[in-house]
């Protein structure tokens, strides 16, 4: 018998869907569920010593406060739908965002935590009406790669605190993380000969747009205006030789080490794929054709960053 099967663990489907079934459910008392238990116990041994029909009275009524939260804890897990969307990649050392998609089946669930192991736990109460609520959960920094954010625990201590249920759900939803962007880097070869060939090109200082921040872009392209506006970091993109293709190669790349290298050819990539040129890498795991676009600065960038995995 698998171990996830004994330990009651629910799987995502393809899509991503799963939802919480009545034998996943764990429930324990909590640390004031002890000690309300150890006070109801008390109050009985001295109701029955004394024959107090009211002390007799309180304890009963007490004690089926605690037998009701034990339901009532548990139907706040019960039936709750999710949708593992998963985290978009991330450059090593910045945080992952995990995206989750939750929905009841019409009756409001207050005080649900979510978290992933040794991730920053969510809070909050989801709405009656059965409406999907979507919600972010804020991962660790982790190295270059692809990771699994581990299993989703997802538990209440509704209503009254006396009772912790949970649930596991295992996000079959892996991260990932593409090289830290280095410094800048010209790529020499073939490159600079395409250089000369894009001269007549649209000019090498053309206002072309903006684009989001990416760590160890230059200051100096920083465009502080719409930062001051609150429109976030963005970073000023000028157009030229912008159809001059370029080839980045492993063995041209400047660094001591492998992830210096990967670093530099990262910050090549992202650098090529502003100025909307075609581009094309040569590493040891294989060359890409030249081309452009998110789609190929994506596969680039998934290729450097699963550089010396069994994935890669």
């Amino acid at each position: 018998m698998a171990l996830s099967s004994w330990a009651r663990v629910e799987q995502v489907s393809d899509t991503g869907h799963a939802e919480v079934g009545a034998p996943r459910i764990y429930i324990l008392p909590t640390r004031y569920g002890f000690i309300f238990a150890v006070l109801v116990f008390l109050m009985l041994l001295g109701a029955v010593n004394y024959g107090n029909n009211p002390a007799h009275l309180l304890t009963f009524l007490l004690a089926a406060l605690g037998s009701n939260a034990i339901y009532l804890t548990w139907r706040n897990l019960r039936g709750l739908k999710l949708r593992c969307l998963g985290c978009a990649p991330v450059f090593a050392g910045q945080p992952g965002r995990f995206l989750l998609e939750l929905q009841g089946d019409g009756h409001e669930r207050p005080a649900l935590q979510l978290g992933f192991d040794g991730s920053e736990p969510l809070l909050l109460d989801l709405p009656a009406g059965g409406d999907a609520v979507r919600r972010e959960l804020r991962l660790g920094a982790y190295p270059r790669g692809e990771h699994s954010p581990g299993r989703l625990v997802i538990s209440t201590r509704y209503p009254v605190g006396l009772f912790r249920a949970w649930c596991y759900v295992e996000c079959d939803r892996p991260v990932l993380v593409y090289p830290k962007p280095g410094p800048a880097w010209e790529a020499g070869g073939d490159a600079a000969n395409a250089a000369e060939d894009g001269a007549s090109g649209s000019g090498s200082e053309d206002f072309a747009g903006l684009r989001a921040y990416v760590a160890g872009d230059q200051p100096s392209r920083i465009d502080w205006k719409s930062y001051a506006r609150d429109r976030g970091l963005n970073t000023r993109l000028f157009s030229g030789q912008a159809d001059t293709p370029v080839w980045f190669d492993w063995r041209e790349a400047p660094g001591a080490d492998t992830e210096a290298r990967l670093s530099a050819m990262c910050r090549a990539v992202i650098d090529a794929d502003a100025a909307g040129r075609e581009f094309g890498l040569r590493t040891p795991q294989g060359d890409t054709e030249l081309a452009a676009g998110p789609a190929h600065r994506h596969a680039c960038l998934r290729q450097l960053a699963l550089h010396g995995t069994h994935d890669a």
